[in-house]
């Protein structure tokens, strides 16, 4: 093998692993060593840096792959990469390369096609983004039925077959998709006909094309399952979806059985990079489950444990075995998982907050400088206590570690004006009826609109009540496109005769999110309103961007709310999740101390850039990896039920 060869293959593993920038310096190692006719390692750097949102680099690593006779492959990236730029007739006619090329593999004409699909749909063009995304379902299922083709390469399909689903739909062709995999179906298609109608049916779901109907999803999985019973990939998902369901023990107990059935055959044999990935993300499920049960988690960590040898790029996996660490009092055990979790990624706002727990926890003393300049030198090696950045962020996490405690006191004593709303309601229900009883029909009217009022203030602060709550968010699958279509809708009614317009841009191929929909709703329309309101007297404007972004494991969908508003004083940024504060005449202040707690309950992140005149950008970071994260939410502090 040559070096060349080599690096690239390293640079594989690692980026399998999920560590980005060692995959990135192998691959430029190997991009030096190569020949000069060589595309591969321009290749592995455009794909790179596409999923990590690098534009630009995309771009010029695509076009140096293309210059060293790249041929389909890199031209189809330079096409991705166009598209993401919003480059719509260059990335056109770089798709039109693609599916001219004569060497083009029915994989890469169906990326191409999808990537016509997702330019049609960008320039509104209806019918053509429907004829090329059935274009595409076609290539990829007659591929699947081809002679000859081997299980394991039918599964090494299946991401690209789910993201012609996610396209088909959002271009309003899924019921003409499912009519087609219907009529495979019935011809005894080799294609993976169950798994297809379920992948269907879960995003025309989302979409509201359908109403809700777990039941029968699942039953699609598992037909899909007797179908292909040693497919892996069904299992996992199909095991992901029975985790879901929080109040049904039965499901949950079968889901984990047949998870760790499924790890123990994936461990008994040898994993290339793609196998490792796989078994790691059953362990984390597996992990995942037993949190759940406080009396079982040493399972969980034993299991999470497992899943991050195999994958050690992941943060989110290092930072709950910290919490679970905490959870049984272990500081030593919680403060090596920490600094491991920094090690991987000194950006992860969780790790630095439990990192804040675990100080927070520690006896007070001499030693505590050292548990600094340790948790220091694991974000930023050799920095110790004198890294003035990132001590400031330790003592940022600290400070909202603090503000967490202080809320959920808030929490505990704001049930007494809850239930005293919630009385004052019923009695105004049952004056009102009185007084229907006997003709008083103005008191009536009366009435009515104080029972109307008090009832909107009773679930705005039992609203409020919940996201003021440590423990973790009711879980389901959450499409984003018609979560932020709703949030919008609100938000767009609620400004005066809807005088800011409110933008809404997608990007195609969505991940959905795990998370508890009345809560992110709830945040998302308190950021959308107050960017809104910040724009109601100016004649501003109001746009929410969503797209997936690279993450080293999951993708986390990034949503921005940008305002072209008054923007917002440097003296005030510090204060605005704090409770009660507020920069308006008639605000309450809690709309974004209301957003923080929602989205930190999702181990996400909210970030806030704003200058003065220029207006201000709101960025929610939510990962969508449900095995990282589901179960382990309770572990981070105290908190009661409702």
């Amino acid at each position: 093998m040559s070096s060349t060869a080599a690096l690239v293959e390293l640079g594989d593993r690692y980026a399998a692993l999920g560590l980005g920038t060692a995959a990135r310096a192998a691959f430029e190692r190997a991009l030096a060593a190569a020949e000069s006719d060589d595309p591969v390692p321009a290749r592995r750097l455009a794909e790179l840096a596409l999923a990590g949102g690098d534009v630009e680099g995309a771009r010029g690593f695509a076009q140096a792959a293309a210059a060293r006779r790249g041929g389909p492959a890199a031209r189809l990236l330079l096409g991705r990469a166009q598209l993401a730029a919003g480059e719509l007739a260059a990335a056109r006619f770089s798709f039109a390369q693609v599916l001219d090329s004569p060497g083009a593999a029915p994989l890469q004409r169906a990326r191409a096609l999808l990537g016509r699909t997702q330019v049609a749909l960008a320039e509104g063009d209806q019918a053509g983004a429907v004829a090329t995304c059935l274009a595409a379902a076609d290539v990829l299922i007659g591929h699947a039925e081809a002679p000859g083709r081997r299980a394991g390469e039918v599964e090494a399909d299946l991401p690209l077959l789910e993201e012609a689903v996610i396209v088909a739909v959002a271009a309003g062709c899924g019921d003409e998709l499912e009519r087609r995999i219907d009529e495979r179906a019935a011809v005894g298609s080799a294609a993976p006909c169950h798994l297809l109608r379920a992948l269907v049916r879960i995003h025309r779901q989302g979409q509201g094309e359908l109403p809700p109907d777990d039941a029968a999803v699942e039953r699609e999985l598992e037909l899909a399952l007797a179908e292909r019973p040693g497919s892996r990939a069904i299992r996992l998902r199909l095991g992901e979806r029975r985790l879901r369901r929080r109040r049904d023990d039965a499901a949950r107990l079968r889901a984990l059985v047949d998870l760790e059935a499924l790890a123990a055959e994936m461990n008994a044999e040898p994993a290339g990079p793609a196998e490792s990935v796989d078994l790691a993300r059953a362990f984390f499920l597996i992990g995942s489950a037993y949190a759940d049960d406080p009396a079982r988690l040493a399972h969980s960590e034993k299991a999470y444990r497992e899943g991050l040898r195999r994958r050690p790029g992941h943060a989110g996996a290092a930072n709950q075995l910290a919490l679970i660490a905490l959870a049984r009092g272990d500081l030593g055990s919680a403060l090596e998982d920490i600094e491991l979790a920094l090690r991987i990624d000194a950006a992860h706002g969780l790790s630095w907050r439990s990192a804040a727990r675990v100080l927070e926890a520690s006896s007070p003393g001499a030693a505590l400088p050292g548990l600094v300049g340790r948790i220091l030198d694991a974000a930023w090696p050799g920095a110790g206590s004198a890294a003035g950045p990132v001590a400031r962020r330790l003592v940022t996490a600290m400070a909202e570690v603090t503000r967490g405690d202080v809320l959920a006191g808030i929490h505990t004593r704001g049930h007494r004006l809850k239930n005293l709303l919630g009385i004052a309601a019923a009695r105004a229900r049952s004056a009102r009826k009185l007084v229907a009883s006997g003709g008083a029909a103005d008191l009536g009217d009366r009435l009515t609109e104080l029972e109307r009022d008090l009832t909107g203030l009773y679930d705005e602060w039992a609203a409020y009540l919940r996201s003021m709550q440590a423990a973790g968010p009711r879980l389901e699958i959450l499409p984003v496109a018609p979560l932020l279509a709703e949030v919008v809708g609100l938000a767009s009614a609620a400004s005066s005769a809807g005088s800011v317009p409110v933008e809404l841009k997608l990007a195609t191929g969505l991940p959905d999110l795990r998370g508890d929909r009345l809560l992110l709703r709830e945040a998302l329309h308190n950021l959308v309103a107050n960017a809104v309101e910040a724009c109601a007297d100016g004649g501003g404007r109001v746009s929410v961007r969503a797209r997936p972004v690279a993450s080293g494991g999951a993708p986390v969908i990034e949503i921005e709310v940008v305002d072209s508003g008054p923007g917002i004083p440097p003296a005030d940024l510090p204060r605005l999740f704090s409770p009660g504060f507020t920069t308006k005449k008639s605000g309450s202040g809690i709309g974004l101390a209301v957003a923080e707690r929602a989205v930190e309950a999702h181990h996400g992140r909210i970030l806030i850039d704003s200058e003065v005149g220029r207006g201000t950008r709101v960025t929610v970071l939510l990962p969508t990896d449900l095995a990282a994260f589901v179960g382990l939410s309770s572990l981070g502090g105290g908190g009661g039920g409702e």
